[in-house]
């Protein structure tokens, strides 16, 4: 009973969230006008002999039209990406490169913004492609007297199996900072964003004692009263193509994100809309994923053993129920022909589950990311389970092993 009951308002508070961020869905989307300043262009790069020319080239066939330069900050890379990006510079005078002993992202941001001649500034990840009117777009907002700070929707580029799963992350991740910009509450900008140098500098440029710069320098922006946008302005950027590498990368935003809340504790909470709602529910799903996995887990176990399943094929329905949509379907399927009595934690279960693809849909419409690869859906909740134990790790870490990771980049 008390484990009912826990699952219920477990899946109630997710239900609740996915209700809210729909609501906002339906706000009106802030609108700008045409602006278009010289800019600077500063791609930050770490071994990235892999993807860095093709980077570049997305940003030199970018539609902008004005005063452009592009600036490689290669951090201390033992490949190729110096000679690549040298032989590029050869060709084109917009390319500007510098190389660095290896210091981290923040300190290669830091030094592209001391050598961009322009007084807007934007970043790009090195491994990442625009599309053509993305940093048109990506500049607008930055015409307004009241914003700094501009980002813009970032997908996951499709590499294969485990890239599917991560761009239906990222769809759902850029809905969430979507709907966050409809009340004036965004509170990060991710890989690719753009400044305005002035009031960057001001600020001290990217802090580099956590290890997600980008939404403690958003923060720390925002908290000195400077404004934030979101565009929808495209990059596709390359993700880990392994399960280890995924984990690496999560473990790294996870620990990134508690330091921060750790940093900007004042922040929670307070009397704006980035404290009252948008920072606290990113930070929500680290308790969500330390209490949700394990007793999900248990109950599923819990359910297996006490059903007395012992043949090969029924043990394995059962596990791809539980971790497919199929056991969506399942559920409510026996809940309409009354083999199942209906009640508070079914209830919440399908309230939450259909509020949050609801969500996904709207999210995915908004972004043009329909394919059939979404098909992926359907047996994502594996991926969403790896995800849940690595925030939780992360945030037990964090709260067991206090202290700032080193803002350095593999």
């Amino acid at each position: 009973m008390m484990m009912d009951i826990f699952l219920t308002v477990l899946f109630s508070l997710l239900a609740a969230v996915n209700a809210i961020l729909l609501c906002l869905f339906l706000l009106p989307d802030r609108v700008y006008g045409k602006f278009c300043p010289p800019l600077s262009v500063i791609i930050p790069a770490h071994n990235e002999e892999k993807y860095i020319s093709k980077t570049i080239e997305s940003v030199l066939k970018s539609d902008y039209r004005n005063t452009m330069e592009i600036i490689v900050v290669n951090d201390g890379s033992t490949d190729k990406t110096a000679e690549i990006v040298g032989a590029l510079s050869r060709t084109q005078k917009k390319i500007r490169l510098f190389s660095l002993k290896h210091s981290g992202k923040s300190a290669a941001l830091n030094f592209g913004i001391k050598k961009a001649r322009y007084e807007t500034v934007a970043f790009v990840d090195a491994d990442s492609t625009l599309e053509k009117k993305s940093l048109m777009k990506l500049v607008e907002p930055l015409a307004g007297r009241d914003v700094s700070i501009s980002s813009g929707v970032i997908r996951a580029r499709h590499t294969g199996i485990l890239s599917w799963f991560q761009d239906i992350d990222y769809i759902s991740s850029s809905g969430w900072r979507y709907a966050c910009d409809k009340i004036g509450a965004t509170y990060i900008s991710p890989g690719f964003a753009a400044f305005k140098k002035k009031d960057l500098l001001k600020v001290g440029g990217f802090s580099g004692d956590t290890l997600t710069e980008d939404l403690d320098t958003t923060l720390i922006m925002r908290e000195g009263g400077y404004g934030a946008a979101m565009t929808r302005a495209y990059m596709f950027t390359s993700v880990p193509s392994t399960l280890r590498s995924l984990v690496r990368q999560r473990v790294r935003w996870g620990r990134g994100s508690i330091q921060n809340a750790k940093k900007h504790s004042g922040l929670i909470f307070s009397r704006n809309r980035i404290g009252f709602y948008s920072f606290p529910m990113h930070l929500f799903w680290y308790p969500f994923s330390l209490f949700y996995l394990p007793f999900a887990i248990y109950w599923m176990f819990a359910v297996y053993f006490s059903s007395s399943i012992s043949l090969p094929f029924a043990t394995l329905m059962f596990f791809v129920k539980w971790v497919t949509v199929y056991g969506i379907a399942d559920l409510a399927y026996n809940i309409f022909t009354g083999a199942y009595q209906l009640n508070a934690l079914l209830v919440s279960i399908l309230l939450s589950w259909g509020l949050s693809f609801i969500y996904l849909v709207a999210a995915a419409r908004k972004f043009s990311a329909f394919s059939w690869k979404m098909l992926s859906y359907l047996i994502i909740f594996p991926y969403f389970w790896v995800t849940f134990a690595v925030q939780a790790y992360s945030l037990v870490r964090e709260l067991l092993s206090p202290g700032k990771g080193k803002n350095l980049w593999n």
